[in-house]
């Protein structure tokens, strides 16, 4: 029996798409594994979200944020006390004083490859010191790692080729969309009219979920609307509002704040009904390491219409319609091809289905427990 330690600070809504992963990787391991003692740590704001089911999961209180000093000298100590085999860091912040064996996952190089001032709300010298700080902690935890984790191929031939990993050290495990795979999902009129009173919703409209940092390139969807029918409406969900002010006052300098509307978070069983009552979802990001929200929306039989980069062709495949993500005319082109033509929507809606069908948390889960016991073998 090994002691592996699971940092699972990020867990829940606030930790966003990692909260994801970590979630769902510790749904699947408590399925999967019966033998090695998980040692779980969370910080005090998202401890009572995570109750285990298995008594080989115990939870443990670090109250560190991510990013922090604190992280630094808290963490170190707070995992030896556990004496731990093996610890599972669920994104490059790996505290650089632990010297236990551990494994890491990176789920892009978004902050190296759009690091400008233009993605942060920090003055010029402040932004540029944590820059330096983050390529150098990236860089310490890939290679000090034992294994490194992708969520895509494009991520792991990103880090070969700008961080000359070595590819035998990085293995892919593809997330999944189970909990929103529902080809049957059909609300109730009288639910979906509850939903839209909440959120202040009006149809038809166009849906984009995820942060509203520059990358994630929100603009374009602005700049698109203002080419198509005015009747429809672009809500924008985002559990962040770092950048949601900016969006809002760009809005208006196109013409179309009257048609934007910014829900906030909105939890999963609500965000199904939206996305499966929507025209479309757009996903114009720039850079993304698996582009998760597209296959949710996927899942419930919502058309998708993606940016042609990074890896969201690799994950969406012929399941989405491409964009320029530089051109806000071919996006409205693509709109107004999905939203006037129910032949080419309902064809992109069946492969939709199909291509979320490919992804599981529980081979992601499988996969990962796997690296975990060839990684404690190597201590024998």
């Amino acid at each position: 029996m090994a002691r592996i330690g699971i940092d699972a600070r990020f867990y829940g809504p606030d930790g966003t798409g990692i909260g994801r992963y970590v979630e769902k990787l510790l749904e699947n391991l408590e399925l999967l594994d019966q033998k090695n003692e998980y040692f779980v740590f969370l910080r005090a704001s998202n401890f009572h979200l995570y109750n285990p089911k298995k008594s080989n999961f115990i939870k443990i209180k670090a109250d560190a944020r991510w990013y922090s000093v604190k992280e630094q000298i808290i963490m170190p100590a707070v995992l030896v006390r556990q004496k731990l085999d093996l610890v599972h860091f669920p994104h490059f912040n790996v505290p650089l004083l632990y010297s236990g064996k551990f494994v890491v996952t990176i789920h892009d190089l978004t902050k190296s490859n759009f690091g400008s001032l233009a993605a942060s709300t920090k003055i010029a010298p402040v932004y540029l010191t944590k820059q330096n700080i983050y390529k150098f902690t990236l860089r310490q935890a890939v290679n000090r790692a034992k294994i490194v984790f992708t969520p895509s191929q494009y991520v792991k031939d990103s880090l070969v080729e700008d961080m000359k990993v070595n590819p035998e050290k990085i293995v892919v495990t593809t997330e999944g969309a189970d909990e929103f795979y529902d080809p049957q999902f059909s609300p109730s009129e009288g639910k979906v009219k509850e939903v839209f009173g909440k959120y202040s919703i009006k149809s038809p409209y166009i849906v984009f979920v995820g942060n509203t940092y520059p990358y994630k390139n929100v603009r374009v969807i602005l700049e698109s609307l203002a080419q198509i029918h005015s009747e429809l409406k672009f809500v924008c969900i985002s559990p962040r509002n770092t950048f949601l002010d900016k969006v809002t006052k760009e809005a208006e300098e196109l013409g179309v704040r009257s048609r934007l509307i910014t829900p906030g978070f909105v939890p999963d069983e609500e965000l199904k009904i939206i996305l499966n009552q929507a025209q479309c979802f757009v996903f114009p990001s720039l850079s993304e390491g698996f582009g998760l929200p597209g296959l949710e929306a996927m899942g419930v039989g919502c058309p998708v219409i993606a940016a042609e980069a990074t890896s969201l062709p690799e994950v969406y495949g012929d399941a989405a319609s491409y964009f320029d993500p530089k051109d806000p005319q071919e996006l409205a082109l693509k709109i107004n091809s999905l939203t006037k033509n129910a032949r080419n929507k309902s064809n992109l809606i069946a492969l939709g289905y199909q291509q979320v069908r490919k992804y599981s948390w529980k081979k992601m889960a499988e996969q990962t427990l796997k690296i975990y016991n060839l990684v404690l073998e190597q201590n024998k």
